[in-house]
């Protein structure tokens, strides 16, 4: 009995040491400048992350008749991040810190409907996007961040539910103390 109750200590703590022995950051505070706004990535897993925002991003719109439309709404989103190359830029000798690496995503984001600027406007009180994006963002060691991102998504504006293409670049700073450059 006292075998089996140390082997399942001995397992505890191995798996519990292997959940702490992360490659991304416990948690970030961005400050972000392009779309205008702040962000908070939480280290979920030992490359996976949470991020979380509020910000003002544009919209456009564009018809066969050549109106382009635009505007800027509010936002709040939420996503799942999982770093996909933070192995090989450990092997490589290159920096993660600040969660400097690729990562796949699923994209959420609310847009509050009344428009800050701009000629959208909707009938409802809040749109959806959802996207899955691949994207990349690195770090710098005073703070400088930059990121692009992309892929399909799909939007729930007025009553026409539709097809979409996400696209998102970003430039900020990131607040507080980050790992050590490896």
């Amino acid at each position: 009995m006292k075998k089996h109750l140390f082997a399942c200590l001995f397992i505890s703590f191995l798996s519990l040491s292997a959940q702490s022995n992360k490659n991304v950051e416990d948690g970030l505070f961005r400050i972000n400048a392009l779309s205008p706004g702040v962000s908070y990535e939480l280290g979920a897993g030992k490359n996976s992350t949470f991020n979380f925002e509020a910000s003002v991003i544009p919209v456009t719109q564009t018809y066969a008749g050549g109106d382009f439309d635009w505007a800027l709404f509010p936002v709040l989103g939420a996503e799942f991040r999982y770093f996909t190359n933070m192995e090989r830029r450990i092997a490589k000798e290159k920096n993660i810190s600040g969660n400097s690496g690729n990562y796949v995503s699923f994209l959420n984001h609310a847009f509050i409907t009344a428009p800050i600027l701009g000629n959208i406007e909707y009938d409802i009180p809040i749109a959806y996007l959802g996207a899955v994006i691949y994207g990349f963002q690195r770090t710098y060691p005073k703070g400088f961040y930059f990121g692009i991102a992309g892929g399909p998504g799909f939007f729930t504006g007025d009553y026409n539910p539709s097809a979409t293409i996400y696209l998102d670049g970003r430039i900020g700073w990131v607040i507080g103390k980050k790992k050590e450059l490896n």
